[in-house]
């Protein structure tokens, strides 16, 4: 009978140990492996039917697409919803989900946010104050919408040792923010609105967009507060102001500096600073030309009017234009005077409650003669200012140059 070495039997046995321990090893790590896949592809299924869930609720693109202001128009009119099935589910689900704001018998038809992007995107590209950054709240609920503020700071003291120091908190309060309704009237012709031409709606829809854009630039400049108005930032309690003179005056780039110094001294110089002014500003300031002396005619122009790069670095900060704001002020004796604003514009709120409304009627004056549709559109829009020391104001600058 052969005889086994016991060293080699010994390394054999080390061999098959090693061995089994290598395969358990890597059944454990396969499994580990087929473990997380698993994990990634149960995961991943979740988010898929998350998406579709999400988007089964809020709408797809494509869905956005097939909602037509013009078919939803034409319903409203007629009462007759035969094309526009899509529509009036649309409109029933906002009824569902927002009784308060309107029905189609007592108000309007409401169109949910998702269905008027691209009008919410025109309106923004065209409002001056939101190209300065004002601050959007979009598809609020509910009113007041309460935002907080800091109305007064912590106060810091030197004591001496083994004295009491004296308390000071912060002090906060509230800005309160109310649906106000701004609206638009557009007149279309029946013929155009039967067409349902895409790029036909598109028209209508930037001229909807440029309409409230309008409105709202006012407003947020020069709103009273009364009748349904928000309060502007020319009405706002302790604004910053600068003052040319009695009776008013030509504007100066010493008078910007002024602005930008009054907000320094409020510690309100950050943020998304610029200018807004009627373009009678920008011209008065192009014309400036360094004085000479006595008797002499002035000399070359301060900024050349050709290039706004010199403009821009003369000014100091952004600016935007608009005709809204008036000419025609008077101060003192002062006549055709304008105003200026100079602020951190995203202490501008812009508050917006969700869709629109839409009311069509062929009644209106002289629609039924001329086979038109006049259509009335509502959307429930707030503006507030959050820190009245973040913006300046000149009212008496001559718009006359």
């Amino acid at each position: 009978m052969e005889q086994k070495n016991p060293i080699i039997e010994q390394i054999k046995d080390m061999l098959k140990e090693q061995k089994e321990a290598l395969l358990t090893g890597m059944d454990t790590r396969i499994e580990e492996k087929m473990n997380k896949l698993v994990a990634l592809e149960t995961r991943m299924a979740e988010i898929e039917g998350q998406w579709k869930q999400r988007a089964a609720v809020s709408g797809l693109e494509e869905m956005k697409e097939k909602f037509s202001f013009f078919k939803a128009i034409y319903a409203i009119k007629n009462n007759d919803w035969t094309n526009a099935g899509f529509e009036k589910e649309v409109f029933a689900e906002t009824r569902k989900k927002a009784m308060a704001m309107g029905t189609g018998s007592a108000g309007g038809y409401i169109v949910p946010t998702i269905y008027i992007a691209n009008i919410i995107e025109l309106l923004t590209a065209r409002s001056v104050v939101t190209q300065m950054g004002a601050t959007m709240l979009d598809n609020l609920q509910g009113s007041p919408v309460q935002l907080p503020r800091q109305s007064g700071g912590a106060t810091a003291y030197w004591v001496g040792e083994n004295a009491v120091i004296t308390g000071s908190d912060l002090t906060l309060e509230q800005l309160s923010l109310t649906p106000k309704k701004v609206g638009a009237l557009v007149k279309l012709s029946n013929s155009l609105i039967k067409l349902s031409s895409p790029s036909a709606e598109a028209l209508v829809q930037r001229d909807i967009a440029k309409c409230i854009a309008l409105s709202i630039d006012l407003k947020a400049l020069r709103g009273t507060g009364g009748s349904g108005q928000p309060t502007g930032i020319n009405t706002q309690s302790n604004i910053n102001t600068v003052a040319i003179g009695t009776n008013g005056g030509s504007i100066t780039f010493d008078h910007l500096i002024d602005m930008e110094y009054e907000l320094a001294l409020d510690n309100a110089l950050d943020g998304k600073l610029g200018y807004i002014f009627h373009p009678c500003i920008r011209r008065n300031l192009l014309k400036k030309k360094v004085p000479q002396f006595s008797g002499q005619t002035d000399g070359e122009y301060i900024v050349k009017p050709a290039t706004e790069g010199d403009f821009k670095n003369w000014v100091g900060y952004p600016y935007a234009m608009t005709t809204q704001i008036p000419i025609n002020l008077t101060k003192a004796e002062g006549v055709s005077l304008t105003e200026i604003y100079f602020g951190n514009w995203e202490e501008l709120i812009i508050a917006n409650w969700g869709g629109m409304e839409i009311m069509a009627s062929q009644e209106t004056s002289d629609a039924f003669e001329k086979d038109m549709t006049w259509v009335r559109i509502l959307q429930e829009v707030d503006i507030a200012v959050r820190h009245a020391a973040s913006f300046c104001l000149v009212n008496d600058a001559s718009s006359v140059s």
